[in-house]
């Protein structure tokens, strides 16, 4: 009878713990907003260009900093006049004709990395931008980005920390990008709308100075867990300020992407922006 009585009080007393139990629910972390990346190809000698750049600025105010612009300086047009100050092309901006084509037209561009529907290439003249944002701002948000820079002014060393968070499994390769852009540079820039054709003091924005990952990408991962979040950091000396590579004006462009062995779907899944000189 006793044994009988401890099993019925122990049986009370496990049924009492479970009735007082707490309910827990599980706290997904909130993501962020998509942004959308426009890579415009442009050069000092582009006519047109300024018109192209008006009309990404123009987007920019209605989209804030959801819009992401990427001016990059590679093509038929992307060399100085001869009392340039600078030269813009890079070995890197020859790189991304070759992975996302040569411009069809001057002023053209790639919004994030998507090929527009019944297209088979990436590039856009400026007419298909807007439609082409707003479907790319649409798209769900399937992995969240996040970026912490840090600056030695002494030693000129940036230190990039990306946090990535995918928020849901994902069965794919995925290629982290991480671009060094810089704003306010003054250097003589072709412009249709000049009276002289030229404008010797255009303030040009945007421009893409050095990539700190192959511009396809470094590739993170070939599959991804749910919530289980990643940490990568990368690192860069800027050279000594010469009226450009001033630190106050530049700014990280970093995006995750798919992978460049998905079948040619390069297409950007989020990006984000930081100024080095806040």
């Amino acid at each position: 009878m006793r044994h009988i009585l401890w099993g019925l009080l122990l049986l009370t007393g496990l049924t009492s713990c479970d009735e007082n139990q707490p309910t827990y629910t599980l706290a997904r972390p909130e993501p962020g907003e998509k942004n959308v990346l426009v890579e415009e190809f442009s050069g000092a000698r582009c006519p047109n260009c300024p018109q192209g750049t008006e009309a990404l600025e123009e987007l920019r105010s209605i989209y804030g900093s959801n819009l992401i612009i990427m001016t990059v300086h590679a093509g038929d047009f992307a060399f100085p006049y001869e009392d340039s100050k600078f030269d813009f092309a890079t070995q890197h901006g020859d790189d991304l004709i070759t992975l996302l084509g040569n411009p069809i037209g001057y002023p053209s561009a790639v919004v994030d990395r998507r090929k527009p529907e019944g297209a088979n290439v990436f590039q856009q003249f400026s007419s298909k931008w807007s439609s082409s944002i707003v479907d790319a701002l649409n798209e769900p948000l399937i992995v969240d980005l996040d970026q912490s820079i840090e600056f030695d002014p002494d030693t000129r060393e940036l230190t990039v920390q990306i946090s990535l968070l995918p928020l849901e499994d994902i069965d794919e390769p995925l290629d982290l990008c991480i671009a060094l852009l810089e704003d306010n540079i003054v250097d003589p820039q072709a412009d249709r709308a000049a009276p002289t054709g030229v404008v010797k003091d255009y303030l040009h924005k945007n421009v893409l100075r050095t990539y700190l990952t192959p511009v396809d990408g470094d590739e993170i991962a070939t599959s991804f867990d749910a919530f289980k979040g990643m940490l990568r950091n990368y690192k860069f000396t800027l050279p000594l300020e010469d009226g450009w590579w001033k630190a106050r004006d530049c700014k990280v462009v970093s995006f995750i992407s798919r992978g460049s062995t998905s079948g040619g779907d390069l297409r950007v899944l989020q990006c984000v922006e930081s100024k080095i000189g806040q």
